[in-house]
Order: C-alpha cells, then sequence, then structure tokens
C-alpha cells in the first residue's frame, strides 16, 4: 500500500475519533435552564443575551432578567382547551408554529417552584450559537418585525410566528433538545420525543459537563 494512503485512512480514522467524542470546554460556563411543565420542557435563557439577538424583546420585556421559550404546534399551543383531535393533526403533517416567551424577574427556580428545573452549563461560544438558533426561528413580517400573534398563556408572555414546521419528529421537545446540542450538549433528539425523555438526557449531559470541567481545574 502507497505511503500516501496509509496517511490518508489514519487522517480519516482520527477524524471519526474526534468526531464522536464529546469533551467539554475548558472556559467557564454560562447558565441556562429546562423547566418540566410535564408535557414540554421550556428553555429559559438570560434575557440580556436573547435581547441582543432580538432588540425588540428589550421593549417588549423591558424588565426580564430571564426569558423562557417554548415552540410548538400553532393551534393546539394557542387553544385554551386543546385536545386529542388538534395533538393528532399537529403530528401527522407538518403544521405552524408559534413561540412561547415569558419573561422572569426571578430566578427560574423561584419563578417555577413546584416544576422541576434543571441548571446546565454551555461554553460561550456554545451559547451564542444557541441564542442565534433561538433567534433565526423567529418569523417576521414585511417591515421585518417580529411578527407578535397574542398574548401568552400565563406571566405575561406573548406568542411570536415561527418559520418552522411542527411534525412527528420535529415537536416542542426535540425543538428544545435540537439547541442544546447547538450549545455543545451531547444529545440525541430523536430520543427526547417526551419532557422526560429530554430531561433525563440533560441530566446525564450535566454530569458529563461537570466532570469533564473539574478535570480540567
Amino acid at each position: 500500500m502507497h505511503l500516501w494512503l496509509v496517511l490518508l485512512l489514519a487522517l480519516l480514522c482520527t477524524g471519526c475519533g474526534a468526531a464522536s467524542e464529546w469533551r467539554p470546554a475548558k472556559e467557564r460556563g454560562q447558565d441556562l435552564y429546562l423547566v418540566d411543565h410535564g408535557r414540554h420542557v421550556g428553555l429559559v435563557l438570560p434575557a440580556v443575551g436573547l435581547q441582543w439577538h432580538l432588540p425588540e424583546l428589550k421593549a417588549a420585556f423591558p424588565a426580564a432578567r430571564f426569558i423562557e421559550v417554548g415552540w410548538g404546534d400553532r393551534a393546539f399551543y394557542q387553544h385554551e382547551r386543546a385536545g386529542a383531535g388538534l395533538a393528532l393533526r399537529a403530528l401527522l403533517w407538518p403544521t405552524d408554529t408559534v413561540l412561547h416567551l415569558v419573561p422572569l424577574s426571578q430566578s427560574p427556580a423561584v419563578a417555577f417552584a413546584g416544576l422541576p428545573v434543571l441548571e446546565l452549563s454551555v461554553p460561550p461560544a456554545g451559547m451564542e450559537q444557541l441564542l442565534g438558533e433561538v433567534a433565526a426561528s423567529f418569523a417576521r413580517n414585511e417591515a421585518g418585525n417580529l411578527r407578535d400573534v397574542g398574548a401568552g398563556r400565563y406571566g405575561g408572555g406573548r406568542f411570536y410566528a415561527s418559520v418552522e414546521s411542527y411534525h412527528l419528529l420535529h415537536t416542542c421537545n426535540t425543538w428544545v433538545a435540537r439547541r442544546l446540542v447547538a450549545a455543545g450538549l451531547p444529545l440525541r433528539p430523536a430520543q427526547a420525543l417526551t419532557a422526560g425523555g429530554l430531561m433525563r438526557q440533560a441530566r446525564s449531559a450535566k454530569g458529563e459537563y461537570a466532570q469533564g470541567y473539574s478535570s480540567h481545574n
């Protein structure tokens, strides 16, 4: 076998190994939170970061320290008494979606007392990637403004139209999981169809990050 071919194979094998092995970043992480609402998981982000990517949210939520972000089928999410019919419709074919934003003036653990809240840390670059992906999900009107589509379900929140579609493999929980993957956490969105599946993976990822961070210090 020619020497150049041996070297090429060695490089390919090295690259494959590196891609499959997740390593926590050495720099100190930035905090985000997951809130388990039972059916879905809310993603709580620092307000200043999300407002930097979406300046319109400064006027909408001027006193917010954090902003909870949820995503899902528009008809189901905005319906006061959504039933099995709307849920089945959302799963069977792609449907329009919305983002649900709720401003928090207190820590998520206090704001959502009684609900499971998980704190996670991600590298600064990962947080920026996550925030960018969340911002890219917002739909805009012809004037370039965010499309506000109504009052939220609680806490002075608002609904905003999203450019994405909801379907069986792209649910409210897999949406959150994909954003966590963008931030650098080793989750499998396909195994996060339920809130329980997402939270279990996130707890495991938190343990891996903490262990990896302590080993670098």
